[in-house]
């Protein structure tokens, strides 16, 4: 029992030596209410659209032109966060977003034209606040430098499954309940009060880099960036994909109500490992711990298409959740790593567009898979290409991400990252990085 508590504790340390950091609870509450916008809007319009029992095709147009806009202005805002600041940016946005999707709504409730909510929807994405990018930033500029970069970054990676499963709950519940129009207020509301409080929280945001030491041509000329872009669309992939090919085999195993629990069950395990990797200490470099994840993510995969039942089906749904989040940490910490200071905003977005074409793709491959050929196991097919091309990528890709070890190399006397409150119990010097921690912490696997 004390072996197991002092297991929890040394788990847990890290978080409590992250969340010290000043202004840290701040910017994650008003982070958090910001990033439900993205997991609600999509499945908030498809709601107020369908409303009269028809129009599905014309709510997928929709929601498809929402996150195209939002995959290809991201990049754009991302730029300008990281010449003029997060507040300037986030003010603009959240005014032009309140209006985008203020029309829709207007649109919507007066039965406009099918044609007329297009461009509304590609206003809305182009728009719409996407925070956690600039949550991300915040974090790093405070633990630069610090093992505790990977504890916050895996904390981002279970606050995301959260609100992906939070976010569809609630706007559903406001719709279903009291009507689609009050259910895309509810997203407005999230947008800009969560936005807007980001925005007053100055003294955490990175300092704005105007001298052009961003690359010109944009980072995505990097090529490490655009390897960890191709690994981030193959893990989009897997999720999208993963999603509508187990609505389609619950179907099919007559279990269609439990779809939901079991699409769930997946996010779960990737939340919960998220939270695992944040309390370890890794040795292993970033590139082979990329590969290795890559790698295991295919073997835990190809199972899926041979499980007969709904119980087997949820154990190995898991045991890929447990996968995903650790991946996309990681491909988060080489990110970090391979692009300048002055361009992290805009290859964060990158990232998050890569992560939302890739879902697309993995829809559009699933149902496709589902609708020609088969709502069996087999449709799992699709799944398992996305995550060899996941995979393969990462192998193939090593030589041009870091070799050093994850952790950088501790100076005899290293001053705290700034805002990073010293913790209680410290056994190091005044300013150390961390406490003290025992041989036995330190993780060789991975």
């Amino acid at each position: 029992m004390s072996s197991a508590r002092t297991v929890l504790s040394r788990s847990v340390r890290p978080y409590a030596e992250v969340f010290g950091a000043r202004g840290a609870g701040g910017f994650v509450t008003a982070g958090f209410f910001s990033r439900l916008t993205t997991a609600m809007l999509g499945l908030g319009l498809i709601l107020a659209i369908t409303a009269d029992g028809d129009r599905y095709g014309v709510a997928g147009v929709v929601a498809a032109a929402v996150v195209l806009a939002s995959g290809v202005c991201g990049p754009v805002a991302g730029r300008l966060v990281d010449r003029y600041g997060q507040a300037v940016v986030l003010v603009v946005t959240t005014v032009a977003f309140g209006l985008a999707l203020s029309g829709m709504v207007l649109a919507v409730s007066a039965g406009a034209p099918d044609w007329s909510l297009v461009p509304l929807a590609l206003l809305c994405g182009g728009t719409m606040p996407v925070a956690g990018p600039l949550v991300r930033a915040r974090w790093t500029r405070i633990l630069a430098g610090t093992e505790l970069l990977r504890t916050a970054y895996a904390f981002e990676a279970a606050t995301t499954e959260l609100v992906y499963i939070l976010g569809p709950i609630l706007v559903a519940l406001v719709a279903t309940g009291l009507g689609p129009v009050p259910g895309l207020l509810v997203v407005l509301a999230c947008a800009v009060l969560g936005t807007l409080a980001l925005a007053a929280q100055r003294g955490s945001q990175p300092e704005p880099h105007r001298s052009g030491a961003a690359p010109r041509a944009g980072v995505l000329r990097n090529a490490a960036l655009r390897l960890l872009c191709a690994v981030v669309f193959g893990l989009g992939g897997i999720t999208g994909s993963m999603e509508i090919v187990t609505i389609a085999r619950a179907s099919g195993l007559g279990q269609r109500g439990l779809a939901g629990l079991l699409i769930g069950l997946f996010g779960v395990g990737s939340m919960a490992a998220g939270l695992v990797l944040g309390g370890l200490r890794l040795r292993a470099s970033l590139a082979r711990r990329l590969a290795v994840l890559g790698t295991t993510m295919v073997l835990v995969l190809v199972p899926l298409v041979f499980a007969s039942g709904v119980a087997a089906l949820a154990g190995l749904l898991v045991l890929a959740g447990v996968v995903l989040a650790p991946s996309l940490v990681t491909t988060m910490e080489l990110m970090q790593r391979v692009v300048p200071a002055a361009a992290f905003t805009e290859a964060s977005f990158w990232l998050t567009s890569a992560m939302a074409f890739g879902m697309t793709a993995g829809n559009l491959a699933g149902g496709f898979l589902v609708d020609r050929w088969s709502a069996g196991g087999v449709a799992y097919l699709v799944t398992v290409a996305f995550g060899l091309l996941t995979a393969g990528t990462a192998l193939a890709g090593g030589p041009l991400l870091p070799a050093e070890p994850a952790s950088p190399a501790e100076p005899a006397s290293p001053a705290r990252p700034a805002g990073l409150a010293e913790p209680a119990g410290s056994a190091g010097p005044a300013g150390s990085a961390r406490p003290a921690r025992d041989q036995s912490d330190e993780v060789e696997a991975l």
